[in-house]
This record gives structure tokens, C-alpha cells and sequence, in this order.
């Protein structure tokens, strides 16, 4: 019986390797064209960037941007500052009460 199912198991293990379908790798220069359109584009896209950087209305808005969010977020964080040190005072101060 052993030997009626290793037959079957070796049958069976020969034929589906027949049956694997082999991926092909694709060529050098299809790879090598993928990577120098990737590339064009990238530096395209640098160039188009530093250009829309170079203007100088693009610095002012963010340091306008920038001085906004710190005002709105200054009363913020001194309100949760506040609050945290109020916290932790009652908890400090919160006596152990005794076991009945």
C-alpha cells in the first residue's frame, strides 16, 4: 500500500511540474525605457516644482499660514496646560480614603 501511494504521489508531483507556466523576466531595454521615462518625468516634475518654490508670494503665505495657526493654537495649548496642572494637583492632593 505504501508503495501504490508513493507511485501515485511521484506521478502526480511529475506531471504538475510539466504543467508550471514559467514567467518570462521582461527585457533590459523595456526595464531600461520604464526607468529613463520614470526618470524624465521626476525631473520634470523637479524642475516644474522649484519654479512654483521660487516664487515669492509661495514663502509669504506659508509664514502667513504659519503665524495664523500659532495664534490660533496658542490659547489652546495654555488652556490644556492649565487643565493638565489642575489634574494632577487634585489627584496629588486626593487623600487615601480608609478601608471600612
Amino acid at each position: 500500500m505504501k508503495l501504490f501511494t508513493a507511485a501515485v504521489l511521484l506521478i502526480t508531483v511529475c506531471s504538475l511540474e510539466g504543467a508550471v507556466v514559467r514567467r518570462q523576466a521582461p527585457e533590459p531595454a523595456q526595464l531600461e525605457g520604464l526607468v529613463t521615462q520614470y526618470l524624465q518625468s521626476m525631473s520634470s516634475y523637479g524642475k516644474e516644482l522649484m519654479e512654483r518654490v521660487g516664487a515669492p508670494e509661495l514663502p509669504n503665505q506659508a509664514r502667513a499660514y504659519w503665524e495664523k495657526t500659532q495664534e490660533q493654537l496658542a490659547p489652546l495649548v495654555e488652556k490644556a496646560r492649565t487643565d493638565l496642572l489642575s489634574l494632577f494637583s487634585t489627584l496629588l492632593d486626593r487623600k487615601p480614603q480608609s478601608a471600612a
